[in-house]
């Protein structure tokens, strides 16, 4: 039979296991303040040797188009007599969630980082890829990332065979993009300092953009944002602009000739005014009667013109700023007090661990 003190028994063990264990702790007190300090020195030489980033950000929303249709549908109404349909197949299958894939595509990414930017701590207007060239100081952390986490990358690239450059089709110009293995780091690195993403709940496009220069961060997400919508708009209106640039052609083609026959005909009636031939008069009513026909022509074109003017306004997407980019005037990384108190904190636990781990050892020896 078991006793009633057995487990005031067990209690009493395991609190002379735990008095056991702070024992140990503050016997080898010493050595776990001296590991802790090492990591506490490692910490101080990344946080004050890591690279300053800085973040600009911005949010925009989009108009809703079937708020827009509502609003102009005496036009709509106007447009549908001609048989045009401003339904929302016409808008394109380009949504919202589609925006940061658009962000991270090559020729995007390409087009921005060769944009020339001002650098306010360098005093120049460079482009992005030779700044971070040209300029890119030394990190102890990216310094230790790159012979750590990214060693095994950096072998299996050694080793294995290939081109130095990757062919990426690039479909708006049918064209084909060359990039040298350095190209498509920078655009890696360029390309993580982005950030679009959208509420699905609100539609609100949040755009972030970190760089090392406070000033060079506005600039580039200003870039972004006006680069991003501009792309939006002409793959919502493209077809419906390029459709609008051939009626133009069409109408100041038609306007010439009913001009040049206006002055035909005319000319024809000064030339024969007291004569009252009948072969005069059935070529006079014969130019007459182009002239009807291009004027007809002319008119008509006049009226597709204006409607197809009314389509792309109407279905060109607007973006409404919430909250403009401003120069950001603090800096974003390096977190120095985080990475101090994380270093401290790692120190102590990998300290303790091994302290813990020898005392059972050798007590598990003995």
């Amino acid at each position: 039979m078991i006793s009633m003190k057995e487990p005031n028994k067990v209690i009493r063990e395991d609190e002379i296991d735990l008095l056991e264990l702070a024992r140990v702790i503050w016997f080898k007190r010493h050595f776990i303040l001296k590991v802790t300090s090492i990591f506490m020195v490692l910490g101080l030489l990344i946080a004050f040797t890591s690279k300053v980033e800085y973040e600009a950000s911005c949010k925009l929303m989009p108009e809703i188009q079937e708020g827009m249709k509502s609003n102009l549908g005496g036009l709509s109404g106007l447009a549908g007599l001609a048989g045009i349909d401003f339904g929302a197949g016409g808008l394109g299958a380009l949504t919202p969630e589609l925006y940061p894939e658009i962000v991270n595509s090559v020729p995007f990414q390409l087009e921005l980082i060769h944009k020339p930017v001002w650098f306010r701590k360098a005093d120049t207007t460079i482009s992005s890829y030779n700044y971070f060239k040209e300029f890119a100081g030394f990190s102890l952390l990216g310094f230790i990332k790159g012979y750590t986490i990214e060693l095994p990358n950096k072998v299996k690239s050694f080793f294995v065979e290939g081109d130095d450059s990757v062919r990426v089709d690039r479909e708006d110009h049918g064209q084909l993009i060359e990039l040298s293995k350095e190209e498509i780091a920078f655009v890696e690195n360029y390309r993580s300092r982005m950030d679009v993403s959208v509420d699905p709940k609100t539609g609100i496009i949040s755009v972030v953009v970190e760089m090392p220069d406070a000033y060079a961060a506005a600039s580039v997400a200003d870039l972004l944002v006006k680069r991003l919508t501009e792309e939006i708009k002409n793959y919502k209106v493209g077809k419906l602009k390029n459709d609008l640039e051939f009626i133009h052609d069409r109408y100041l083609e038609a306007e010439g000739q009913y001009e040049g026959k206006q002055k035909q005909v005319a000319l024809f009636a000064d030339r024969n005014r007291n004569i009252t031939s009948s072969l005069v008069q059935t070529e006079y009513q014969r130019l007459q009667n182009e002239m009807n026909i291009l004027f007809e022509v002319y008119k008509g074109l006049a009226t597709q013109l204006e409607r197809a003017k009314i389509k792309v306004k109407e279905q060109t997407p607007i973006f409404t700023i919430l909250e403009p980019v401003q120069v950001p005037v603090s800096k974003t990384k390096p977190r120095r007090k985080w990475i101090l108190l994380i270093s401290v904190f790692l120190g102590i636990c990998y300290s303790v661990t091994h302290v813990l781990i020898n005392d059972r050892f050798i007590n598990f020896n003995k």
